[in-house]
């Protein structure tokens, strides 16, 4: 090691080694380091490059990838182009690199092999992603970690990988991050707002890769939890195996960037499991809808009772009238909630309070609300007006609903909130 040299350089030249980087992807010369050491807190965080934010990758170390120079020069790529990062595997890194672009779902491979989207990906979403932010790109759905132990001092350390990008800013269309960050009321990068925290784009050419990072800490001996074992540097198969595209919520363009940045990018070739994938809703999350499902079936049921008694309650011809009103508005107001709690469910994570108090208020109304049903019934049968009883209990039940449903929605939003 040179002298004065930083320590993770070592370090990363030690790991590239032990998967057998090729030395004719590496430019050694354009090599960085953006440590806490080489690049002190005292130095920006970002830059304005081309007219837009370029996020200082802190705390990584870049070893510089060969380039096309000339198609680079005539593009001016290093001056018009922004900075995007893309986080990934080591193994679809050395693919991208070998490619030098980012492939689109169903590309084939220069060893034959078709992208295929993984299961439980969002379908039909053709598209390259990549992020302005170094700490999107490093969210453990994105970036795969390693542990590894250097030769040179037996220690053991934590590496994630991530590719540093130029990207064409009338290729890129924003949308917002889909990690779930925004429903946990969580800022995921302090310098780009979630709204604006992916990038795609159908236009491989578009993005040039000139850098691989690498995220370089000592590790816990007895910490191996969300870590993935090295690939073997004699295996030249691992690199042949058919990439997996990580897909994002498909949403229309939100708008073009209008300037220009160091962009580095997240596409989707990576090879990880760790890739953006939906969870399955948990047993508690259907056990809501389901009884969501449910209580619909009392508006249901008053909205039918007061059509076919409209006419025949003279006492107090009001009661059928109110029935068709409030089973109107509660299939309105549990139609919306169940939509909103179902889309809610399948875009967050298990971490998601929202709707946590549902199941409470719905199993609350069905027993005191029934129960105040029966006494009125109960008590009027010897009544010569009994029919317009039950008609009058059923509508006391429904204007309870009516001030649950109203704390349901309150319990509902502040849940979101606090989440």
């Amino acid at each position: 090691m040179a002298t004065g040299e930083c320590e993770n350089f070592r370090i990363g030249r030690e790991f590239l080694e032990s998967v057998a980087w090729p030395s004719q992807l590496r430019k050694p010369v354009h090599d960085r380091c953006y440590c806490y050491q080489c690049y002190p807190s005292s130095h920006p965080d970002a830059l304005t490059v081309a007219g837009y934010k370029y996020v200082i990758p802190h705390g990584w170390t870049r070893f510089a990838v060969s380039v096309d120079s000339d198609i680079c020069e005539l593009h001016n790529v290093w001056s018009t182009w922004l900075v995007c990062y893309h986080g990934t595997s080591i193994e679809s890194a050395r693919s991208c690199v070998e490619h030098r672009q980012l492939l689109l779902p169903n590309d084939i491979t220069m060893y034959g092999k078709k992208l295929e989207i993984p299961k439980g990906h969002i379908p039909k979403e053709h598209y390259i992603f990549t992020t302005p932010s170094i700490t999107y790109a490093a969210h453990q759905a994105y970036a795969r970690a390693y542990h590894f132990r250097s030769p040179h001092d037996s220690r053991l350390y934590t590496i994630k990988v991530v590719l540093q990008c130029r990207q064409k800013p009338d290729s890129i269309i924003v949308q917002p991050e889909t990690v779930g960050a925004q429903v946990r009321m969580q800022r995921i990068c302090t310098h780009i707002p979630n709204e604006e925290l992916e990038w795609k784009t159908q236009h491989r050419s578009s993005v040039v890769i000139y850098g691989l990072l690498l995220q370089i800490k000592k590790c816990d001996e007895n910490d191996t939890s969300n870590l993935t074992s090295l690939p073997s540097s004699s295996s030249t198969t691992h690199y042949n195996s058919i990439p997996t595209i990580s897909n994002t919520i498909p949403r229309d363009p939100l708008n073009k960037l209008s300037g220009t940045v160091s962009p580095i990018s997240m596409s989707i070739d990576s090879t990880d499991e760790y890739s953006v994938e939906r969870d399955a809703m948990s047993s508690k999350q259907v056990s809501v809808l389901i009884m969501i499902l449910i209580a619909t079936f009392l508006p249901v049921a008053a909205l039918v009772v007061g059509q076919i008694y409209k006419s025949d309650c003279p006492i107090q011809p009001w009661i059928p009238q109110w029935m068709t009103v409030f089973g109107a508005v509660g299939i309105g107001v549990f139609g919306t909630t169940f939509t909103i709690l179902l889309i809610s469910f399948k875009c967050c994570g298990e971490d998601s309070h929202i709707g946590r108090c549902t199941t409470n208020c719905f199993i609350v109304v069905n027993i005191d609300d029934m129960a105040a049903l029966e006494y009125f019934v109960e008590y009027s049968k010897t009544s010569p007006y009994y029919k317009c009883i039950q008609q009058e209990a059923t509508a006391a039940l429904a204007r309870i609903l009516v001030l649950k449903e109203h704390e349901l929605i309150k319990h509902e939003g502040h849940d979101k909130h606090v989440g």
